[in-house]
């Protein structure tokens, strides 16, 4: 199979197909993939910003808790097949989007960004600002400049988290 590079890859087949009601599966006590996780036990454990913890792994879904300092945030970056959002559990971010749209986002805000739109995302308030990011596997990041402030880097290119 070939793909001409503006395409978008092929549709991914789930192949893990549950079947029938059972009861919960996981093979671990530790992150990720448990079935009951506490967000004050993963601050405790982690330590100071800046750091993110996958919380949930598999092949429909990636679920990451991000804790940022003041000042502190991400790469502007975009995804070529698929949205991304995140509920906001502390603190206060601000999305700066490709085309000249900011967000700010508080304490149990959802914020959802469509699949091309470039992302920057940076903590604007005075404390640790904490994130829960939902994304489809394998998550390929493309580095993109951010419209908004200029923010660029020397880091790769393409990246998956």
């Amino acid at each position: 199979m070939f793909m001409i590079a503006d395409q978008s890859p092929p549709t991914i087949v789930i192949t893990s197909l549950a079947p029938g009601p059972r009861p919960p599966t996981t093979a671990s006590s530790a992150w990720p993939n448990v079935l009951l996780t506490h967000v004050s036990d993963v601050v405790a454990r982690m330590g100071p910003p800046p750091w993110s913890k996958r919380i949930i792994a598999d092949e429909r879904q990636l679920v990451t808790l991000i804790a940022s300092p003041p000042g502190g945030g991400n790469r502007p970056h975009w995804h070529r097949d698929f949205d991304e959002w995140w509920v906001v559990l502390d603190g206060v971010l601000e999305w700066e989007l490709t085309g000249g749209t900011t967000l700010k986002a508080v304490k149990d805000d959802i914020v959802w960004v469509p699949r091309g739109t470039v992302h920057h995302i940076r903590n604007v308030g005075d404390r640790l600002s904490l994130r829960l990011a939902v994304a489809m596997p394998p998550a390929v990041h493309y580095a993109s400049p951010c419209e908004q402030c200029g923010y660029t880097d020397d880091g790769p290119s393409e990246w998956c988290a």
